[in-house]
Formats: C-alpha cells, sequence, structure tokens
C-alpha cells in the first residue's frame, strides 16, 4: 500500500501493563518501531497498573528517551477494567489500539490492519492458533458461546487483546464494566450503536516471561458476575434485545 494511504490516520497504541518488568521494553520499542513507519502523528501509552516491579521504572527511563511514549500510573492495582478504561480515556489519536504487555501479537499486524479503518469503525482480532492449556481453551470457548447467546455477539474470540476502534466509537459508548468483561462490553455497545465491527485473524504468541493472572478463579468469577450485571441493567434497559 502507499505510504500516503498508511500514514493517514494518527494512532494511539496503549499497553496495560500489571507485573511486566521482562516485557515491556520490548512490547513499547516494538510498538514505536511499526508507528514511525506508519503514521506521522503517534502516542504509546504504558498504563502501569500499580505494578510491585520495576515495570513503570523501565516505561518511564524509556519515556524520557522518546516523547511520544507516556505512562501512566495507578497507584492501586484496578484489574484490566480499570487499566483500560484509563487507557481509552488517555489516548487521544483519531484511531486507538490496545494489546497486552506480554507480546502476545506481533504488532506488525498494523500494518495490514490499519488501512482496514478506512471501511470500518472496529477492527478485533481472533486467534489463529491457541498455544495455551487446554482449561484456558476449554473456559475460552464457554465463554465466546455464552457471550453469543445472551448478546447475539457473533465474535469468535471476544477477549482477545487486539482491538482497533476508532476515537469516534470511545466517544459514544459507556463502559460500566470493572474487570475484563469489558472486552465483551465495549464490542456489544459498538454494535448497539450501529458501528461496523470486522474480525481478523491474527496469530498469538504464548506468554514466554512473567505470570498470568488473567485466568485466575477470582478473575474468572468476577467476570460472569459483570457480564450478568450488565445483561440485567445496561444491555436489556438500554436498547438491547432479549
Amino acid at each position: 500500500m502507499p505510504d500516503h494511504q498508511q500514514k493517514r490516520y494518527s494512532i494511539s497504541v496503549f499497553l496495560p501493563a500489571y507485573n511486566e518488568e521482562d516485557n515491556i521494553e520490548e512490547a513499547v520499542m516494538n510498538t514505536v518501531e511499526v508507528l514511525r513507519d506508519i503514521s506521522d502523528d503517534w502516542e504509546v501509552i504504558v498504563v502501569n497498573d500499580a505494578s510491585k516491579d520495576r515495570t513503570g521504572e523501565i516505561a518511564e527511563r524509556i519515556s524520557a528517551e522518546i516523547s511520544q511514549v507516556l505512562v501512566f500510573h495507578h497507584e492501586v492495582n484496578t484489574r484490566l477494567g480499570g487499566a483500560l478504561r484509563t487507557g481509552f480515556s488517555k489516548s487521544s489519536k483519531e484511531l486507538v489500539f490496545y494489546t497486552d504487555a506480554d507480546n502476545p501479537i506481533d504488532m506488525n499486524d498494523l500494518r495490514w490492519t490499519v488501512p482496514m479503518m478506512d471501511e470500518t469503525d472496529f477492527v478485533t482480532g481472533y486467534r489463529l492458533n491457541r498455544d495455551e492449556p487446554i482449561k484456558r481453551k476449554i473456559y475460552s470457548r464457554c465463554y465466546n458461546w455464552l457471550i453469543r447467546l445472551l448478546f447475539g455477539l457473533k465474535v469468535r474470540d471476544v477477549n482477545f487483546s487486539f482491538k482497533l476502534v476508532k476515537q469516534e466509537v470511545l466517544n459514544k459508548v459507556k463502559l460500566y464494566s470493572q474487570g475484563s468483561f469489558i472486552d465483551a462490553e465495549l464490542l456489544v455497545e459498538t454494535r448497539k450503536y450501529g458501528f461496523r465491527i470486522k474480525e481478523v485473524g491474527v496469530r498469538y504468541y504464548a506468554r514466554t516471561k512473567g505470570v498470568s493472572t488473567l485466568a485466575s478463579p477470582s478473575v474468572i468469577f468476577k467476570i460472569f458476575g459483570e457480564m450478568w450485571t450488565y445483561y440485567r441493567h445496561y444491555y436489556r434497559d438500554h436498547g438491547g434485545e432479549v
């Protein structure tokens, strides 16, 4: 694609991070490298969700060297929902992309997904491969099935952290969730307001450093609780179809 086409959009990329000292520098620098090629107006935002390790320190060092890298710190851990809320609110560009800080994707995938925003409002990724424990595969499949059943949302991989969305969508939707249900809520709200959603398959890279906290029993319990709360109080009563 011609260079002037690729650089049409301004882009914010944010990375929610909790105890990612082994991953954060690679994640930020990979992002910077790609954004320098595909946009003339970009920023990388690290949301340090009260990490207990050197995540915040490393991010601040990079920020001191690269002015387009911004760091926001939470004093207390807010889990994924809180980190995403901060990331969305601090992102100032036309397009907003988020992924996890443990390098689950190849950031080069932005090179071919960003041009898609000429014809859609939201690009959400699904994993072409699932290199993860069988228990997590089962949990993910059941969760995606339940989201489809309750909300009619025909998305294959709701919680996969590959989301590229126009700022105008974020300005319109309202998000209530504090936990990991926020991904599903964002997609359901986007569809409810008539915005266009496009799915793309991308390669997934399993974590090789650090420890994930997103599949713990407490997180799973919270996500189902928030799903039911959203269904009863927000989706059903404010324009959702049941």
